[in-house]
């Protein structure tokens, strides 16, 4: 026989009778207890459900394959910038293997010349190289962009991958950073990006706005200074932190057009510009950090909750991740512990320069 009286825990005099769905229903604790009490379930499943897809996508789902940005004829192009060293050359090599062509945007002739060689004799693919400092506006610089729309134009372009970026020097702090650093950041890390996208996306659109026709991808290089702002590196964090915006902004208007554009979150990887010449499991040779962005694509990782992005790589994952996990009080604390390794990093900066100039006295 069923009760007609559902009780919690004990029947205690005093407490609210409800009648639901045929049933009094007496509650023998109080009602504030129980909403709190239901929220706290709510949040710790959501956070559970938060932990586990984080640890799903690190280890066990596979991202979507790189060939879907491919024509059925096989002569795809892949535009890599930054390109003949660290992230920018494994790019080009790693796409080069998955039978893309490469357009390589340098300064250094040699060294274009250098990474074409590889690609084609290794690979079996064609390359093309345009030379230009992408950090200086005028006229040599607007002629490349405008070669390298022709180019877009007339084949088919099918992957951006802006690499190329300029961070400072060594920490410093804003009030006293060179204003010819300062523009050479700027324009490397916004302009040039902003202006080359410019320049090819019409194409890409055009070949990816038909139906049954091959996705196209621009993806840009970003950085965990960006994500959490970075005390003493202000101006590279800012311009970080600007793509992070104009990515999903570009990634909303295109969307529908067949034209899937993304920020790829980092944190340190070894390069010339981190100045790390030992990898670790925090930081990554650039063979190990491309490798974990060419297969995670569609899966955020690290940048759960942010759309447009994804943190491919487990560790700078679990870094990201941990950042925006409590909200203020974790951001705060990031900010505060970047602050200290800058000025530290900064401090032994200044030591090694010193005794470099002591060294070249005697």
């Amino acid at each position: 026989m069923v009760a007609d009286t559902i009780h919690v825990h004990s029947h205690l005099a005093g407490y609210p009778t409800y009648h639901i769905f045929g049933h009094d229903i007496v509650l023998d604790v109080p009602i504030s207890a129980l909403i709190l009490s239901t929220i706290g379930a709510v949040f710790l499943l959501r956070y559970t459900l938060s932990v586990f897809r984080l640890i799903l996508e690190l280890a066990v789902l596979p991202g979507k394959n790189v060939k879907r940005y491919q024509s059925r004829n096989g002569k795809t192009w892949a535009l890599v910038t930054g390109c003949t060293s660290g992230i920018g050359l494994e790019f080009a090599r790693q796409l080069a293997k998955k039978r893309f062509n490469v357009i390589l945007i340098g300064r250094r002739k040699n060294a274009l010349d250098e990474v074409s060689q590889e690609l084609e004799s290794k690979y079996g693919v064609e390359t093309k190289s345009f030379i230009v400092d992408v950090s200086t506006p005028g006229s040599s610089r607007d002629e490349a962009l405008s070669q390298i729309e022709l180019f877009a134009k007339s084949n088919d372009l099918g992957v951006l991958i802006n690499n190329v970026g300029a961070s400072h020097a060594m920490p410093v702090a804003f009030a006293e950073t060179e204003r010819s650093e300062m523009n050479s950041i700027i324009e490397t890390n916004i302009n040039w990006t902003l202006l080359l996208t410019r320049a090819v996306i019409p194409s890409m659109i055009a070949r990816s706005s038909k139906r049954g026709s091959p996705k196209s991808l621009i993806m840009s290089i970003g950085s965990l200074s960006g994500r959490i702002p970075s005390p003493l590196l202000a101006t590279y964090s800012g311009t970080k932190a600007a793509l992070s915006t104009w990515t999903k902004a570009l990634a909303e208007e295109v969307k529908e057009k067949g034209v899937e554009v993304e920020l790829v979150q980092a944190a340190f990887v070894v390069s010339n510009m981190s100045k790390i010449r030992r990898s670790s499991a925090l930081v990554p040779t650039p063979a190990n950090f491309v490798r974990s962005v060419l297969s995670s694509f569609g899966l955020p990782r690290g940048a759960q909750g942010r759309p447009y992005e994804r943190t491919p790589f487990w560790t700078h994952a679990f870094l990201d991740y941990v950042v925006g996990f409590a909200g203020y009080l974790s951001e705060v604390t990031g900010i505060k512990v970047i602050n200290s390794m800058h000025k530290d990093i900064r401090k032994r900066a200044l030591r090694k320069a010193e005794r470099e100039k002591g060294g070249k006295k005697e």
